[in-house]
């Protein structure tokens, strides 16, 4: 696709009265191994070819086999279908190089995701989750986060704070208090008598972690919850307690390591921690493949959280990748910031359904109030969008969005479809890219509660 890219174009732009930007849609596709999809494994091709009208591209020995066709299919979503016997650090990395070269332009291409499950009947289970709607969460790290959801509970992992709690209430702001675990073994009963009253939409963990495990508390501790044959228990001294659950929900370990690694030639699926969490409700899991030590996934929240329910979980890792390959393209960080932000962005991959509506219910005005105008040129297909971006919150705290870095500087937001042939008209942003799927915008420095921008453009639409 044509990627635009204007500096230093400054304009005044006339209001028009806008409405939010339409559902996103488009072309969903299907990349699997060719024995895979000829299998037991084909009802889940199947099944997701019916329920999305998608396209299959069946592989021989790499998903680079398929990639220039499944380039000029287009699609908004990428669905790789796995074996749980695959090798998944590795395949995580080639889903991630596939999805940013479809087309000739740095960024990414397509809002992707990689389903597997125990076995072809788990996997079919997942395809067919039904949408989720985020009303509590519960969190074991940074419990402000819970201002974004209706309702949730936190539970400090910092061993420095330990019996730190927070609860955030219905139609009330989060509010911390004390009184909670004071031991590894108070911690790990205490956490598993929230999770097995299983009335969490959304789970958020931090902390160490490894394919078959978390550990409750950081830097280090004794409890954990580890996975063994698609079970969970809570282990700690003098604790072993088995956890099972069933409400539908996401999983977000944003801060763990290894919890991705659903499977390698050490470590067998059949005791992988985030499939175990599929077996017990989780209809989406974010986790890492490797061992993280940068934080460029926690401001995934200033999508997924902050913007109350505009964008779900997988499209939200969709705009923090886009986001990063700005920061990276652009040349916006150096050494070692730009040493994490490489790393990182690789390591994260989304488990599930990647078209699956996981999203926030909406229980406040959101960060950025956003919204997009489009209007028919009379050409064919080409139509002019009008982009308007107003800034409600600015957070505190270390992410690149807070005040520490003097507000919103550089966001990106989704399209509704594809675009091409992008021509800006005018702006007052400082730079914009539009690579075809999203408008990343550069406001040159960061902007504070009240500051307004906004940008005017032409573009072909890419019919579905």
């Amino acid at each position: 696709m044509t990627r635009l890219s204007v500096a230093g174009l400054v304009a005044v732009v006339g209001f028009v009265a806008s409405a939010g930007a339409a559902e996103p849609a488009g072309r969903y596709a299907i990349v699997v191994r060719k024995d895979v999809a000829d299998g037991p494994w084909g009802k889940v091709v199947r099944f997701l070819e019916a329920k999305y009208g998608g396209k299959a591209f069946a592989y021989g020995k790499s998903p680079d086999d398929v990639r220039r066709d499944v380039g000029v299919y287009h699609p908004r979503y990428v669905c790789f279908i796995c074996l749980p016997t695959e090798n998944f650090p590795d395949f995580a990395l080639e889903a991630n190089k596939f999805c940013r070269t479809l087309d000739d332009d740095p960024y990414v291409d397509a809002v992707w995701g990689i389903l597997t499950g125990f076995d072809e009947e788990h996997a079919l289970q997942l395809a067919k989750a039904e949408p989720v709607v985020i009303r509590r969460a519960f969190t074991k790290t940074l419990g402000a986060w819970l201002n974004w959801v209706p309702e949730g509970d936190y539970v400090t992992e910092w061993t420095r704070d330990r019996g730190e709690l927070g609860e955030k209430k219905a139609g009330e702001g989060f509010a911390l208090k004390s009184g909670g675990p004071t031991s590894d073994a108070e911690d790990a009963r205490y956490v598993h008598e929230l999770l097995s009253d299983d009335k969490f939409d959304l789970i958020i963990g931090s902390g160490h972690g490894g394919h078959h495990n978390w550990m409750l508390m950081y830097p280090r501790g004794q409890g954990y919850l580890t996975a063994r044959d698609g079970r969970l228990t809570m282990i700690a001294p003098g604790v072993n307690l088995p956890l099972a659950a069933s409400r539908p929900k996401i999983y977000w370990a944003v801060g763990n390591c290894l919890t991705g690694v659903v499977n390698t030639s050490q470590n067998n699926f059949k005791n992988s921690y985030a499939l175990a969490w599929m077996k017990n409700g989780t209809k989406q899991y974010i986790g890492a493949v490797q061992s993280t030590w940068y934080e460029l996934n926690w401001n995934m929240a200033d999508w997924f959280l902050k913007q109350e329910g505009r964008w779900t979980f997988s499209e939200s890792l969709f705009l923090l990748r886009q986001w990063s390959n700005y920061l990276l393209t652009e040349n916006v960080v150096s050494g070692r910031d730009r040493e994490g932000t490489e790393f990182t962005d690789g390591i994260f991959v989304l488990y599930g359904d990647p078209a699956l509506e996981g999203r926030v219910e909406k229980t406040r005005e959101p960060a950025l109030a956003e919204t997009l105008d489009v209007q028919e040129t009379g050409d064919n297909d080409v139509v002019r969008m009008t982009y308007k971006v107003k800034v409600n919150f600015v957070g505190e705290g270390n992410k690149r969005t807070a005040e520490k870095y003097d507000g919103w500087r550089i966001f990106c937001y989704l399209l509704p479809y594809q675009v091409t042939d992008a021509k800006l008209e005018k702006t007052d942003f400082s730079k914009v890219v539009l690579p075809g799927e999203t408008i990343i915008w550069d406001a040159g420095k960061g902007l504070q509660v009240g500051d307004e921008r906004s940008l005017t453009f032409t573009a072909r639409r890419v019919r579905d």
